[in-house]
């Protein structure tokens, strides 16, 4: 299990390393790219989520909003073509409804794997995301999907170094009961800088003809 915010942390490290080559991505000569989906909720969802997060995602929630990522950072691929194969994929999939129920303890990969995550998972839309996922690592990002680490759709709402610290938290969100609805309409580029992900794009689901829900 991956969790993008991991590339805030590395890039911020690599900022104090580089010293003036820095100036190298600055200069946009490097670009880690990322694909989101951020969730249209209602009101109470959205503030619940941005509640939790103040209080147990300390690291990140300043640095992006609550999302579901579809591709992984990826700095190996131009901007325009990146953008252009997001827009494709994204014209021929539906909008995506979804229902999380389940709070589960994620993990990291590499070098992130001592930080422990509380993640929202999906049970309805589960398959709808992971197909969309799927689709778009085939073609012009296939050589960069990672077939040693599970895909699972997900909103990341808390970051702790105690994993069982973030273990009791999911279980005390499944005991109380958990029903976070909401769609993915778009799906948007964003660029990993040292403090946070800026967005660069965004491309509606199901421009294209034929896509329906």
């Amino acid at each position: 299990m991956r969790c993008a915010l991991a590339g805030v942390r590395a890039a911020q490290q690599n900022r104090e390393t580089l010293g003036g080559s820095w100036k190298t991505w600055e200069a946009g000569l490097c670009r880690t790219l990322y694909t989101l989906g951020y969730p249209e909720l209602s009101q109470p969802d959205a503030e619940f989520i941005e509640a939790f997060r103040r209080e147990h995602d300390l690291p990140y929630r300043d640095v992006v909003a609550a999302h579901f990522t579809l591709l992984f950072g990826c700095g190996d691929v131009a901007l325009s073509d990146y953008t252009s194969h997001v827009e494709q994929v994204a014209a021929g999939f539906p909008p995506v409804s979804f229902n999380c129920r389940y709070a589960m303890l994620g993990s990291g990969a590499d070098a992130d794997r001592d930080t422990a995550y509380v993640f929202l998972v999906p049970d309805e839309g589960y398959a709808a995301l992971s197909l969309l996922h799927d689709a778009l690592y085939r073609g012009l990002m296939e050589p960069f999907l990672r077939l040693d680490v599970p895909f699972i759709p997900h909103i990341t709402i808390g970051t702790l170094r105690d994993r069982a610290e973030a273990k009791s938290l999911c279980d005390e969100l499944n005991e109380r009961g958990l029903s976070i609805q909401g769609r993915v309409a778009n799906l948007t580029v964003g660029e990993l800088t040292p403090d946070r992900i800026v967005d660069l794009s965004e491309h509606r689901l199901g421009e294209m003809s034929g896509a329906s829900a």
